[in-house]
């Protein structure tokens, strides 16, 4: 690619005599043993590597939001210190006058009424909110953890190309490409002295907590949600951190105070460290249209009820505009040099700076003020004719809103892609930390981006990638010395567990119920009709099989399901247009999934995604053969089989047992007992009166043989009877068994018990959802099945046999409703342990 590039800018690996530089060279001598195969296989296995970790960056392309993995090359960036150190300095410097410049901006202005800086720039700003002007800040700072992206300058300076001091956008991105590189090539870590940066979310979270005065206080992370383009970054951070991800929705203002809606209530909240700009913050403040804010938060945040790290207004430093004042802003706040140097930047609001861009368009990279886009250049290219006129009447529609800096300011580096080296530009993000003794810490590690073949911008935004980025020890490095302080309380904290994160588990535990049920039963069928039925009983017998499918949470939804021939068998595991189809249950269950990323364990994580993507591979072909047909639904129902138990019971040892947890066993026991219940119900009919007379005693064992087997309980049943398969024992043993797997009471047992053992037995709403499980545990212990199979229908009354079990089924139906309305729907009572508002 550089070859096409007429821009040539510093190169990061080779020196002018062609040769690497001295701290890649061990690196490209150890690659370049490598066949290229071997790198081709790391390269698969790093890619690998970042799809099981659930890394992902979501950009917005022709199609609707779509999921991209994220790209992390073979090839680390290396800092030497003596690069490092004066960059780290620069960062601090820099972060000590903009923390001044804003608290100036929001109270006196005295910057602006010297005239060292113009007003347009501050005053004009869309980031400068004036409500947020008195706004108290925690700990009296507005930046608590920022972001610089730097570049090199062609002479190999490195130097400032844009602040992100508000939003420190891809501190996780740097971290888990550390992880991911380290699981594929050690071997290089041990050979390499590096800074660690592992303990990064550590110094975050202490930083947060820092800003409360409760002993232990309650912090969340405040996140857009599932379509923010770096949710998963937002993921990575709620759980490393150990503090809960929530959204707008999840929050309540409540008598001047900020509330999370929990399964046991409201919980008090002290700090939110949020990822959203300010103007979507508080739509009683901001922006009125915002669905994501917390109505009345900048409210709170003046009755000092709640801190929120960054401080609204810190969105003003981030402006475009002001970087070609950065010099003039250093010099007048700190009167000193500034250490690091800023990307020659002008400010197409100025007419000089704008006439003179205007006049060498073509050796510009053009950007709005405001996001990523680049208007014009940025990608080492000489534009068309057509593009620069593009742009020039782009720019003079609005002018103020647009900057230029130099298309030399990205160096050239190497990455590996299916074996071969391919050359691509990159700049970094360095990211700083204000600790709570208000001294600025660098953290010595950077998210290096680069260009891909998909783009030739670094910007993750724009589709670029990414490299780990190496920061050598030096040889006077300091040590850590231990702080005894710095030991937890050896109380464990308790804050609950969201509703929405509930409910998600709730839906995850009923779906993969009701993906591996219907496996089962797929699966049961195909091995049924090949096995121990011959075709008249395969007659006899289709019919009843689709009645007892597991039903669908949502009462007359269009559906074609059929289960009693292998084309049906084939659309019911992989149509994605089936709303009961396996292929359809699991995609909801993963998107429920996907939704809690941050409280799941990567194991589990990676559970769920393989058994997505073993589905997703399948192409749905209706048209193949029925030998072809049978044999792929057998296939992937026998994998959904193996890999639905694997994720309980990975989840079970590498998560957790907190309430969120406990909803999703809830939610699998719930829709086991439903299809259990539907599945006997819709055989009761035909167990008495003029229907069982009809069946011989072979028919019937053959037809209660089958039944038991496509429940997974035929084995169940030899074992606890050692006889032949009876109508009797078969109800108790699927409705009132102590520990049949399947037995309804049994599952209505697990509910209970994880009811009583979760946090949310402070709720009052405990004891109602309790009252109705126990009333129907009661009613079915004292269910008489031997007298109802024995009472005969008069004529065509319906058998009482079927009217009691629908009834039942009824009931456990019911019993959805009752959990949902006490735990899931957002409450509003009070933690038992929050003050009252009296």
């Amino acid at each position: 690619m550089s070859a096409l590039w007429h821009f040539r800018t510093f190169d990061e690996n080779f020196g002018p005599d062609g040769l690497p530089r001295d701290v890649y060279r061990d690196l490209f001598e150890r690659l370049n043993r490598m066949p290229r195969h071997e790198v081709r296989a790391l390269d698969a296995r790093l890619e690998a590597t970042m799809r099981e970790m659930g890394v992902t960056f979501d950009i917005h392309r022709e199609l609707p939001w779509c999921k991209r993995g994220w790209f992390c090359d073979l090839l680390p960036q290396i800092f030497t210190p003596a690069e490092w150190d004066p960059l780290a300095a620069g960062i601090r410097q820099r972060l000590r006058a903009f923390e001044m410049f804003l608290q100036d901006n929001h109270s006196k202005k005295q910057i602006l009424h010297d005239g060292v800086i113009p007003e347009a720039p501050v005053l004009g700003s869309e980031y400068f909110q004036r409500a947020a002007c008195g706004v108290p800040s925690p700990g009296g700072a507005f930046l608590h953890l920022s972001g610089v992206a730097v570049c090199r300058l062609p002479s190999g300076q490195l130097a400032v190309k844009h602040h992100y001091f508000s939003n420190a956008s891809g501190i996780s991105y740097m971290m888990q490409n550390r992880r991911a590189l380290t699981r594929v090539i050690p071997q290089s870590f041990q050979d390499t002295g590096i800074h660690s940066i592992s303990d990064v979310p550590t110094g975050i979270v202490e930083m947060l907590r820092a800003h409360s005065d409760d002993a232990d206080p309650m912090v969340v992370l405040l996140t857009p949600g599932p379509l923010s383009p770096a949710y998963s970054e937002h993921c990575f951070l709620g759980r490393r951190m150990g503090i809960p991800l929530v959204q707008g929705g999840d929050l309540l203002v409540l008598n001047d105070k900020v509330y999370l809606k929990t399964v046991s209530g409201l919980s008090k909240v002290d700090v939110i460290y949020t990822r959203l700009s300010d103007r979507w913050l508080d739509p009683m403040a901001f922006r009125r249209d915002s669905m994501i804010g917390v109505p009345g938060l900048v409210h709170c945040i003046r009755k000092k009820s709640v801190s929120v790290v960054n401080a609204i207004g810190t969105q003003l430093a981030d402006d475009r505009a002001l970087l070609p004042f950065s010099n003039q802003i250093i010099r007048y706040y700190l009167a000193e040099r500034p250490i690091l140097p800023t990307v020659p930047t002008y400010w197409l609001g100025d007419v000089d700076q704008r006439h003179m861009v205007l006049d060498d368009l073509e050796n510009f990279t053009i950007r709005i003020l405001y996001g990523e886009r680049i208007v014009l250049g940025g990608d080492g290219n000489l534009p068309s004719h057509e593009k620069l006129e593009a742009a020039r009447r782009e720019i003079l529609k609005n002018p103020s809103q647009f900057v230029a800096q130099s298309q030399t300011c990205d160096a050239e580096t190497v990455s590996f892609q299916d074996g071969d080296r391919r050359r691509r530009r990159q700049d970094h993000i360095v990211f700083a930390l204000r600790e709570p003794d208000g001294d600025l810490r660098v953290f010595p590690g950077a998210l290096t981006r680069v260009s891909t073949t998909e783009s030739e911008f670094t910007s993750s935004e724009l589709g670029g990638g990414s490299k780990d980025t190496w920061v050598q020890v030096g040889a006077n490095s300091p040590t850590d010395d231990w702080d005894s302080s710095l030991q937890p309380d050896s109380q464990i904290p308790s804050h609950g567990v969201t509703s929405r994160v509930a409910d998600a588990y709730y839906w995850i535990g009923r779906y993969l119920e009701r993906a591996y049920d219907l496996a089962g039963m797929i699966g049961a069928i195909e091995s049924l009709e090949l096995e121990e039925l011959n075709p008249v009983e395969r007659m006899n017998y289709r019919p009843v099989w689709n009645r007892i499918l597991p039903m669908l949470e949502v009462t007359g939804s269009a559906s074609r399901r059929t289960i009693s021939n292998p084309e049906g068998r084939y659309r019911l595991t992989f149509d994605p247009s089936e709303p009961g189809s396996v292929l359809s249950t699991i995609h909801r269950a993963f998107a429920n999934a996907e939704s809690v990323l941050e409280t799941l364990s990567l194991e589990a994580w990676g559970v769920m995604s393989q058994l997505r993507e073993k589905f997703d591979a399948v192409g749905f072909d209706p048209a193949a053969s029925t030998e072809t047909l049978a044999a792929a639904s057998r296939e992937l129902c026998l994998f959904a089989r193996q890999a639905i138990p694997q994720f309980f019971g990975t989840s079970k040892v590498t998560m957790l047992a907190d309430d969120g947890w406990s909803f999703c066993e809830i939610g699998q026991l719930l829709e086991r007992a439903a299809i259990t219940a539907n599945a006997t119900t819709s055989l009761a009919a035909s167990l008495v009166g003029p229907a069982a007379e009809r069946t011989g005693t072979h028919a019937r064992e053959i037809r209660l043989s089958a039944f038991l087997r496509m429940l997974g309980s035929r084995d169940i049943y030899r074992r606890v009877y050692q006889m032949r398969i009876e109508p009797l024992p078969m109800l108790e043993l699927l409705w009132k068994n102590p520990v049949a797997p399947r037995s309804v009471l049994r599952c209505l047992n697990g509910c209970a018990s994880r009811i009583r053992e979760s946090e949310s037995n402070l709720s009052p709403a405990t004891g109602r959802a309790l009252a109705a499980i126990e009333a129907l545990l009661q009613s079915i212990r004292v269910t008489d099945w031997e007298t109802l199979l024995a009472t005969i229908p008069a004529g065509s009354a319906k058998p009482k046999l079927q009217s009691h079990s629908e009834d039942l089924l009824a009931r456990l139906f019911a019993l959805h409703t009752t959990i949902c309305d006490s735990f899931l729907n957002h409450q509003v009572l009070i933690h038992g342990e929050t003050e009252s508002l009296l």
